[in-house]
């Protein structure tokens, strides 16, 4: 008798663990939804196996924080590029989705900053679990260039405030340092978020204050799938207090809420 509960439980709970998520449909959506609408050739990249498995090694350091399948982001500043997977619990392994590419923080641009502005400061590294987020305005940047946040009703994931670092270009009388052998790093604070941009520069290099800067279709895609909605949901029932629910809601089981940065993938 005891040997078949110890079974019955043992089936119960591979049974409970069984991954109901069609990988194939997913990558299948990913590529229609985001590749084929985004800028997604900036430098050539491609996703290969041998890549992959590098990128893994990285994530599965940080495996046992998970807990359930579930969508993880993996960030790779070398790159460029937001990777898309899945972390089955069952199988404990990750499976990519895809790939498309991203601006992150660009220090050099440190020499474009005028006192009182704000700083060009590196994005960090680490494993970040989202905060809270709200819904871009849609608002222009007061030189009418560029849309910021995206497009309106675009999600801004905020990853909270995270220690980081940037240049000192400015000497102790507050001039301009324009000698860059003279520069310094220092530390600073980042108030670290992933989000839309909509302007005149192109995805796939360094160019942001810090934070991660993403195609107007990968956004939609993350916030329709609830990649990174795990701390809004209620089983399926969407609990932010005031910004609404996806447009597109699907995939509410595999709703996660963390990206990992790594500065390279190969190292």
């Amino acid at each position: 008798m005891l040997f078949k509960t110890f079974f019955i439980s043992i089936f119960l709970s591979l049974f409970l663990q069984a991954s109901t998520y069609d990988l194939e449909k997913i990558r299948e959506d990913f590529h229609n939804k985001v590749v084929l609408n985004s800028n997604n050739k900036a430098n050539g990249f491609k996703l290969t196996k041998s890549y992959f498995n590098k990128a893994k090694k990285h994530l599965l350091k940080e495996s046992d924080k998970f807990g359930y399948t579930q969508f993880v982001i993996l960030i790779d500043l070398s790159q460029q590029i937001l990777l898309l997977t899945i972390w089955d619990q069952q199988k404990q392994d990750f499976f990519p989705i895809g790939f498309d590419y991203i601006s992150s923080g660009d220090i050099n641009r440190e020499i474009e900053t005028k006192k009182g502005e704000d700083h060009y400061v590196k994005t960090p590294a680490g494993l970040f679990d989202i905060k809270s987020g709200w819904r871009s305005n849609g608002k222009m940047n007061d030189e009418n260039t560029s849309k910021p946040y995206g497009e309106k009703g675009r999600f801004v994931f905020f990853f909270g405030i995270q220690d980081s670092v940037r240049y000192n270009t400015f000497d102790r009388d507050g001039n301009k340092i324009k000698d860059k052998d003279k520069w310094v790093l220092i530390k600073d604070k980042l108030s670290l978020a992933i989000h839309a941009h909509s302007g005149v520069e192109t995805f796939g290099k360094p160019q942001s204050h810090g934070c991660i800067r993403m195609s107007e279709e990968l956004n939609k895609f993350l916030d329709n799938n609830f990649v990174l909605f795990a701390h809004l949901l209620d089983g399926k029932k969407w609990t932010h207090p005031y910004e609404p629910e996806p447009k597109e809601p699907k995939n509410h089981e595999l709703a996660g809420k963390y990206i990992l940065i790594v500065d390279s993938v190969f190292k």
